[in-house]
């Protein structure tokens, strides 16, 4: 009855024990929470600034575009962007949706892009690679004021064609919007070369056409010509694929892939791509293993294949026969270890990063992205010391029956 008696008090004193750690370390997270603040980002200055030179931006292509006698639908762009297209044209070569080209426009993305290159450790001085199509001019306007407010520097690839109410105006496609804003010294980017877009990078469009029509091709090689711009036009995907690999490798280090719109250049047009969730995408090991797609095959033995090759953190790809382009852009750096900023689902993104959906592109930026919530540790510090001290305690609790 003894040994009975004494057991049921010690299995008493330790659920009191339990019972008083569990509670001391509710309290504790309770207390972290109510008492966390919202301070500003590191980067918050650089964020604004950026967000006002893209408003900058912003005013001088809408001033270009009204003096190219270009009008500007109140309807579709009620801001007056100047970034907002048109539904059909022969640079048109997908749908699209104009609640994300409006929602694309708000200066709030040049903010998180910047906190996306605080995020992976950019630093002035370094590269990174933007593979546009002209589905999101807006967006290429971002990165652009990020990249002016931050010093990286942007290798660009600019793509002609445009989904619906894209920069698929003839006359006003991404890379001579990108001229305007240079020309006006807001943005001082250019691209390195441009290529037409369309299914495979091909300049061939079906949109609106009852036959498929290489207008599109044409009208890029002759944006390329008055831009002074060298063109890429290959005869397959793999072709284009290679072409821009090339023109990327030249500048490397690559610190960041950036990708905007749905080119198949850089998107793939595998079922792969369909997965990618909009934002930033940090290299993974299943990434690094290829899971996007076949990027490699085994290195080649001949050493005098090495100049050919391209070294990286998951292998060695072969340039030349190894690459498979099915997979994009965003696959073969992803492969690589680098990350890729992936802008496709805007209304997604401006969801999750707190950016309104089709509100003023103009409106003040959100605090989710220009502050960090900074939690006080020690109310949880304590309420461990707490627990730990009832848990460690080993004399038995007195009973009164």
């Amino acid at each position: 009855m003894k040994s009975s008696f004494a057991k049921h008090r010690q299995n008493r004193a330790i659920s009191i024990r339990v019972f008083i750690a569990v509670i001391s370390l509710a309290l504790g997270l309770v207390c972290t929470e109510l008492l966390a603040r919202n301070e500003p980002h590191p980067v918050a200055k650089e964020m604004k600034m950026a967000a006002q030179r893209m408003a900058q931006a912003e005013a001088v292509i809408a001033k270009k575009r009204l003096a190219m006698g270009l009008t500007i639908d109140p309807v579709l762009d009620p801001y007056q962007t100047g970034l907002i297209g048109v539904e059909s044209s022969i640079l048109t070569t997908t749908v699209g949706d104009i609640v994300s080209k409006r929602t694309s426009t708000n200066t709030a993305f040049a903010a998180l892009i910047v906190r996306y290159f605080y995020d992976i450790g950019l630093e002035s001085g370094d590269r990174i690679a933007v593979g546009s199509s002209g589905s999101f001019p807006a967006i290429l306007i971002a990165v652009l004021s990020a990249c002016a407010e931050t010093g990286v520097e942007p290798i660009i690839i600019a793509s002609i064609g445009a989904s619906e109410y894209g920069a698929n105006i003839e006359g006003f496609s991404n890379a001579e919007i990108m001229a305007a804003c240079r020309d006006a010294g807001v943005l001082p980017y250019m691209p390195i070369a441009i290529s037409p877009g369309g299914e495979d990078d091909l300049g061939i469009s079906s949109m609106y056409r009852f036959e498929p029509s290489d207008e599109l091709a044409r009208y890029a090689h002759s944006v390329a010509q008055s831009l002074a711009i060298p063109l890429i036009l290959a005869s397959d995907l793999e072709g284009s694929f290679k072409a821009h690999l090339e023109a990327y490798e030249k500048a490397s280090p690559i610190r960041l892939f950036v990708n905007i719109g749905g080119a198949d250049v850089n998107f793939g047009s595998g079922p792969a791509s369909l997965k990618l969730k909009p934002g930033l995408i940090i290299p993974s090991a299943r990434t690094r293993k290829t899971d996007l797609g076949k990027l490699h095959k085994q290195a080649p033995k001949d050493p005098e294949k090495s100049a050919q090759q391209v070294t990286s953190r998951s292998g060695t790809m072969d340039a030349d026969s190894g690459v498979d382009a099915q997979a994009g852009l965003i696959a073969y750096y992803l492969a690589k270890g680098i990350p890729v900023l992936h802008f496709l689902n805007i209304k997604g993104l401006a969801v999750q990063s707190g950016i309104p959906v089709d509100g003023d592109p103009r409106a003040p930026l959100p605090s989710s992205i220009v502050s960090t919530r900074k939690k006080p540790s020690w109310p949880l510090i304590v309420s461990l010391l707490i627990a730990g001290t009832a848990l460690a305690i080993r004399k038995p609790l007195r009973y009164y029956p």
